[in-house]
């Protein structure tokens, strides 16, 4: 069977915990060459450490800044030679709250890390991917585009921005040979609770990090004429119908 992952180029945001760090590790076994990112130094220098290796780079960048997305890819195409492809995998619960709760710096930092970060990244990696003619971009939202739960509004808003965001972005892409994709998970065990400060205990048996990763890397494992336009994971035990 074809592989379409080894040798490609990688960028994995959030990369030094929970998603990114599995799909990262899953595409360095599957030869890739991977830039993972993140904001907090020491967890980045962490990750880099358990991952290691030549077909790995590590930049710390915070996606909500325009100059850190240009740096990044600066120095991937300085190590890499390319940019194949983009795995907008940050994101953060901020605060979980209802509606009349939400403070304004809240509500705007729920919207700039979940939404317009993304959109700033797919900006500044597609004239790369375009002068190559080809590229694609997976673009990580949440059952939460689909799904309503009281107190996740604002986190819901950003998310489903986000899938209808990525659709069009694909059709911008299309035209030069470019693709995008929204992967949408449901809940897994990943250190999104603890970040959000709300209780994590119901997760217990619910899918780890690197179960999930394992789809978001089948995103980019097929053929540059094909592309997923969307697909969703659940684990069997989060009671909901998800038809």
């Amino acid at each position: 069977m074809e592989d379409y992952v080894s040798g490609k180029v990688v960028v994995v945001t959030g990369g030094s915990s929970g998603f990114g760090l599995e799909t990262a590790r899953i595409l360095l076994e599957r030869q890739a060459k991977v830039a993972i990112t993140g904001r907090q130094k020491d967890k980045l220098q962490a990750a880099a450490a358990e991952l290691k290796g030549d077909s790995l780079l590590a930049v710390r960048a915070d996606a909500t800044k325009t100059a850190d997305w240009q740096r990044l890819f600066k120095q991937v195409l300085e190590k890499f030679g390319r940019l194949d492809v983009l795995v907008n995998n940050h994101g953060a619960g901020v605060k979980i709250a209802g509606t009349e709760t939400m403070d304004d710096a809240s509500l705007q930092e729920t919207l700039d890390i979940n939404l317009a970060s993304v959109i700033k990244g797919c900006r500044e990696a597609i004239p790369y991917m375009k002068k190559q003619r080809s590229g694609l971009i997976v673009n990580v939202s949440s059952a939460c585009a689909y799904h309503s739960w009281p107190n996740w509004g604002v986190y819901t808003a950003a998310k489903a921005g986000l899938v209808a965001y990525t659709r069009c972005l694909h059709l911008e892409m299309l035209e030069w040979g470019g693709r995008a994709t929204n992967f949408i998970p449901g809940a897994a065990r990943t250190n999104f609770c603890k970040a959000a400060k709300i209780d994590d205990a119901w997760l217990a048996g619910f899918p780890s990090a690197r179960d999930f990763a394992r789809s978001i890397v089948h995103c980019i494992d097929v053929p540059d004429n094909c592309f997923i336009e969307e697909l969703s994971i659940w684990g069997t035990k989060q009671v909901i119908n998800p038809f």
